[in-house]
């Protein structure tokens, strides 16, 4: 069972606080890191490299020290389940039943050091079923149903979310952050409604704190600021939405292309747009087909080209080669009026200009917008996001409204001022450095995870180069899928390895996997009789197989 020393995890909680701090105070030390950039797409240079280990280094060990505080035990009873979320892999055809992939929601977590073993108390599961929770209509009411209070339930719920975070591993959401400076804001109605960079009656707004994270953007995307408009959106999908809009507006008759591995809102802004759309077949590591895409380019060159460019796919996290995108649109004589990229960065975007030798993402290229999301690598309490792109193209949507004594540019209408703040405060408080500081520790913990995953169980699982997201065959045991919440895709699940998943959970879900695949055994490719479409193509796992050209680490051990 669980067991908790509330004083122990008050000295952890706090001795926590004043690491961070430490290690703000020396991330402010080293801004200067940022200053010079190389000829290379990192934002910081490699110089005092070994000093940035060290401290590193130090994080790692008190994160582990504090994790310690918790004793941790894993059930091994439990009975077999299996689940199959088959979808359809059908060659490229324009079906649009068949876009995307999906992407449910994670939890808030404020313990993102610590794994609860035991099970919520029947207690607790009474006060958050749906009658518990409903909503009386009359005072009368509450009192003869003998209703749980706000506060008890609340209280509950607080142990449901600390429970479900701590073992968080399969949705890209970075848990660990701590913004209790700003929880006194909550008691204002923060809106940032119209544009962001004209102001309208209503006062209580962020609007200059919101211009001052378009600004940062800007600078890490190399765009001129003079040229570069941007807001904050509600999350990636609506970043999506917003590019798309703009490149159907500056392309009225175009084609959307983007690959099948694409988030699931890119194809939904075509249907919103009704826009033409290609659904192009992706390369093993996910990636899209880029002879293909020549191909599909040339055929259709009587139409404008609007192409997403995949920064980190939902599933694999792949990404799309740009640069090689460019040169096909060169090779065809397609001129730069004719085509509209668009960069779906929602998490590696916020990772990619921070890795040395990387490839750029970067508006002195031809590229026109871009869209990151702002819970995932940076972290956020609420689902928040950046849309960036050309001035000129905003032009074209720009409408002024009386009411607000401002402009329309934006998705939304009211806008949330407060998640402004905690972007704003988030990269005040980490900077490039600590930015940099969370993307290699997550670089390395995914490495350590795919090379326990190979060496010690063996099984099938694999790692793109610029990527922290651990592809593996599905577990059997979907109580294990749901303890750890992992995201699967037919026979292949993921684990995305953020800057709350520790060395010390890694560990233990190495452990637990270990246990579940003795007592349940490990999964055999789907066949297409046992997909919910028949399909010629293979299976997600029988492509894990089949493709050593990618990813691998480690001994790989066939399932019998």
């Amino acid at each position: 069972m669980y067991t908790l020393n509330r004083k122990v995890f008050s000295y952890a909680k706090n001795g926590m606080r004043m690491f961070r701090s430490q290690r703000e105070s020396f991330c402010r030390s080293n801004n200067h890191l940022g200053s010079s950039r190389s000829n290379s797409s990192s934002v910081i240079g490699t110089h005092n490299y070994s000093f940035v280990q060290q401290k590193q280094q130090q994080y790692k060990e008190q994160q582990l020290l504090f994790s310690s505080a918790a004793t941790n035990t894993y059930e091994e009873e439990g009975e077999e389940k299996t689940s199959d979320n088959d979808n359809n892999t059908d060659f490229f055809k324009d079906d649009r039943t068949k876009f995307g992939t999906p992407s449910p929601w994670a939890v808030f977590d404020s313990w993102s050091n610590e794994v609860a073993s035991d099970p919520l108390s029947i207690e607790d599961q009474s006060r958050l079923t749906d009658e518990a929770v409903k909503i009386p209509l009359y005072a009368e009411d509450f009192h003869k149903n003998n209703a749980f209070t706000e506060t008890e339930i609340l209280n509950s719920y607080d142990q449901f979310l600390k429970r479900k975070s701590s073992v968080h591993f399969g949705y890209p959401y970075n848990l660990s952050y701590d913004h209790e400076e700003l929880h006194d804001f909550m008691r204002y109605s923060i809106n940032n409604l119209g544009d962001p960079f004209v102001p309208s009656n209503y006062g209580v707004h962020s609007r200059q704190f919101e211009c001052a994270v378009i600004d940062f953007f800007s600078h890490l995307f190399k765009a001129d600021p003079k040229e570069t408009w941007g807001y904050v959106t509600t999350c990636g999908t609506e970043g999506n939405l917003h590019g798309i809009l703009l490149a159907r507006e500056c392309h009225p008759d175009g084609i959307l292309y983007s690959s099948r591995e694409s988030h699931y809102s890119v194809f939904k802004a075509a249907r919103y747009y009704r826009m033409d759309a290609k659904s192009i077949p992706t390369l093993p590591m996910g990636e899209i087909d880029y002879d293909i895409l020549e191909q599909e380019l040339s055929n259709n060159k009587d139409r404008p080209a609007i192409i997403n460019v995949n920064i980190g796919t939902t599933v694999k996290g792949a990404v799309d080669d740009l640069d090689r995108i460019l040169g096909i649109l060169k090779s065809l004589n397609i001129p730069r009026e004719r085509y509209h990229i668009h960069c779906d960065g929602a998490l590696f975007a916020m990772m990619l200009p921070f890795i040395d030798n990387g490839p750029e993402l970067s508006f002195q290229k031809p590229i026109d917008s871009i869209s990151v999301s702002g819970h995932k690598m940076l972290g956020c309490p609420m689902p928040c996001g950046i849309a960036l792109t050309r001035k000129e193209h905003v032009k074209k949507v720009e409408q002024h409204i009386d009411y607000l004594n401002s402009v329309d540019t934006t998705i939304m209408g009211s806008r949330n001022g407060q998640s402004v703040l905690y972007l704003w405060y988030s990269l005040r408080k980490k900077s490039l450095a600590g930015i940099k500081n969370d993307v290699v520790l997550c670089m390395e913990m995914a490495r350590y995870l795919l090379d326990e995953l190979t060496t010690k169980l063996g099984i099938v699982c694999r790692l793109n180069d610029l990527s922290t997201t651990v592809v593996l065959e599905r577990p059997m045991e979907d109580d294990f899928i749901k303890r750890w919440q992992l995201a699967c895709e037919e026979d292949i699940a993921h684990v995305v390895v953020m800057p709350n998943i520790t060395k010390s959970k890694i560990d233990l879900f190495v452990k637990e996997l270990s246990v579940s695949i003795r007592k349940h055994g490990r999964r055999s490719k789907l066949k297409n009789s046992r997909r919910k479409t028949a399909s010629s193509s293979p299976s997600p796992l029988e492509q894990l197989y089949d493709s050593s050209s990618w990813g691998s680490s480690g001994k790989i051990t066939m399932p019998k």
